[in-house]
């Protein structure tokens, strides 16, 4: 009977041998470091390429390390390592250049080390993830394949070398939260404290603890973090929707399909030892994606881990047909994907930031401040030397706390610095509600750059951007009627649709837009905000307390005890209204969801809201 085991001394390992396959190696990292070098160019960064850049430029290692790595939410070391080329003099067009040469990197080590068939190895490199998604676009994840697939090559020589295999432990543990925890699934795989070990290896696992405990120390959210907010174990309730995704968006598309590939695989990586560390990883992907944040270009970490099992399988026995025919199928695919993301970026805008820096270097930027809303406009300021925007304080890069103001519609309608408004958005409803806000301010449409990111074989969002001008005087309204969709507009947050042709029901916050009526900014002006609270609310809560802000002025609360009919009425002061437009921010101590199976939050139910002349005292 033949043998089917392959041992580590035949393992094609660190140049061990020659192989007589290597011109057809070298011709196939040709052809990927040629089809890559030719897309690179074509490729627009968006807001997320271009915000690692502005951190790399305008902080300094001790701001990125100490305080600006708290809202990434990411240990730095690609931050870091752009810190140090732009410090060299690399250019923004030459950015995409940086991740395409890791992945070129990445690929000659599968080429040259993986002892995988030799058709698998030539197809791979053009695998979506390792010909795209981590080498055109110019991200963090970058990184992470080249350290993996080093980490794979010395893997059998991992506990004779402790300290070449921590150092690029750490180096994968620095790059992303992912990275991170791939990195320490390693470290269990390769050194669990119940094997035998000796000083060299104690010392490398507690310097490796350290770093890690470093990077956990510099990462950590910040209390006032906008990024994620929505974390936490609730969100496990998600999961089953989580590994859906995340299965179908690593491997071939569908979550069904993916599962047969890994079950085809399965026996060949049980008998070859590499199924403890993919079911380490998968396990804490998937509950870092559900109860943290997940996002679709996170999925194609776990085809990486996918692969670094099957290479570190294929130390110890065969690869046997099934496992062939699972990662022929994932190539089939991805390689599809491949084509067709690259056909879009040689063709299409992948982000309409490009085409809106080069109108405004021309055009030149207004004197009376340029003033940004969305994060996508992050992607324009790498290509001016400093910060471009009114509304930005600080670096270039956006601000992921939650004093950024450059969402925030009262920060708009408050500032004197907006000359020209760049909007930059991600769906047709960010478009439209700006679109309707500045429509009230007067601001019409001057220019439009197109843009869309593109995931696998399809348009995933817009990275487009409008470009407003004043054309006309402001028109809002002092008043607001809810039974009037005209004046919707002015309705910021916490509104919901009209009801019986004449209210609308709140959440438990909500804003609304007033215009302040004439010679408010010497006399101020009353509040008055028309209100029902219906009997179901006050049997489920008791006493509502409503309270109002204008322009960082409280106003007084009142409760409201029963069911009935009510009017709010406050005294804003003048200084609240110096700008001509006013934000009013009203809050209820308590609201209900699930009422008689409506899942919204409610609040009360409001008729009108105005700011009118203070009437005289008497």
């Amino acid at each position: 009977m033949q043998q089917n085991t392959v041992t580590q001394s035949d393992a094609p390992i660190a140049g061990l041998a020659v192989r007589a396959d290597r011109p057809l190696t070298y011709l196939a990292l040709g052809a990927y470091a040629l089809l890559v070098a030719l897309t690179a160019p074509h490729h627009e960064p968006w807001a997320d390429e271009a915000q690692s850049w502005l951190l790399g430029r305008d902080a300094s290692l001790v701001q990125l390390w100490g305080h600006l790595l708290h809202y990434e939410g990411t240990p730095g070391l690609w931050q870091t390592l752009l810190h140090v080329l732009i410090r060299l003099h690399l250019p923004y067009p030459a950015y995409g250049f940086v991740s395409a040469n890791l992945g070129l990197v990445a690929v000659y080590l599968l080429l040259r080390y993986a002892p995988l068939p030799l058709f698998i190895r030539l197809l791979l490199p053009f695998t979506y993830y390792l010909c795209y998604q981590y080498a055109v676009i110019a991200r963090s994840y970058a990184l992470i394949a080249p350290l993996l697939f080093a980490i794979a090559a010395i893997y059998p020589h991992a506990r004779r070398k402790p300290f070449l295999t921590t150092a690029l432990l750490c180096l994968l543990a620095g790059v992303s939260v992912h990275g991170f925890l791939i990195s320490a699934c390693i470290w269990v795989t390769c050194y669990w404290p119940g094997r035998r070990s000796g000083w060299k290896l104690l010392a490398a696992g507690f310097a490796y603890w350290l770093v890690l405990i470093f990077f956990l120390v510099c990462a950590w959210p910040a209390k006032d973090v906008a990024f994620a907010e929505h974390r936490g174990l609730a969100n496990l309730s998600l999961l089953p929707d989580v590994v859906k995704a995340g299965l179908a968006g690593a491997f071939i598309g569908h979550w069904m399909t993916a599962i047969v590939l890994i079950a085809l695989s399965g026996p060949f990586l049980w008998r070859g030892g590499g199924w403890l560390f993919f079911l380490l990883a998968t396990v804490v992907f998937f509950l870092f994606s559900t109860i943290v944040y997940a996002q679709l270009w996170h999925f194609g970490i776990l085809f990486l881990a996918w692969l670094f099992a099957i290479w570190i399988s294929s130390y110890k026995t065969r690869v046997t047909a099934p496992a062939l025919l699972a990662l022929l199928a994932a190539i089939g695919f991805q390689c599809y994907w491949t084509a067709s993301a690259i056909r879009y970026d040689w063709t299409k805008a992948y982000s309409g930031s490009l085409a809106a820096a080069q109108y405004l270097r021309q055009t030149g930027l207004p004197p009376g401040g340029l003033y940004a809303i969305g994060y996508p406009t992050t992607a324009l300021q790498p290509y001016f030397p400093a910060n471009i925007y009114s509304d930005f304080h600080g670096g270039a890069y956006w601000d992921w706390s939650k004093r950024n103001t450059a969402d925030d519609p009262a920060a708009l309608f408050a500032s004197d610095r907006r000359e020209l408004v760049l909007v930059g958005y991600k769906s047709l409803a960010e478009k439209q509600h700006w679109a309707d806000l500045l429509a009230l301010l007067g601001y019409g449409l001057t220019r439009h750059f197109d843009g869309n990111t593109f995931w696998q074989a399809r348009v995933f969002e817009f990275e487009s951007y409008d470009l407003y001008r004043q054309i006309s005087s402001p028109r809002a309204s002092s008043s607001v009627n809810m039974a009037d969709p005209v004046q919707a507009a002015q309705l910021l947050n916490g509104f919901y649709s009209i009801e019986g042709g004449k209210s609308r029901w709140t959440a438990r916050n909500f804003s609304v837009l007033l215009k302040a009526p004439p010679a408010s900014e010497q006399n101020g002006a009353d509040l008055a905000l028309k209100l029902y609270i219906p009997d179901v609310q006050i049997q489920n809560l008791g006493p509502m307390t409503l309270s109002a802000e204008v322009g960082a002025h409280e106003l007084p609360a009142r409760t409201f005890s029963q069911s009935n009919e009510y009017t709010y009425s406050a005294r804003v002061p003048a200084q609240a209204l110096h700008s001509g437009l006013v934000v009013v921010n009203f809050r209820l101590d308590k609201s209900t969801s699930g009422l008689n199976g409506d899942a919204r939050e409610l609040g009360v139910v409001v008729t009108a809201v105005s700011l009118g002349s203070p009437s005289p005292v008497r």
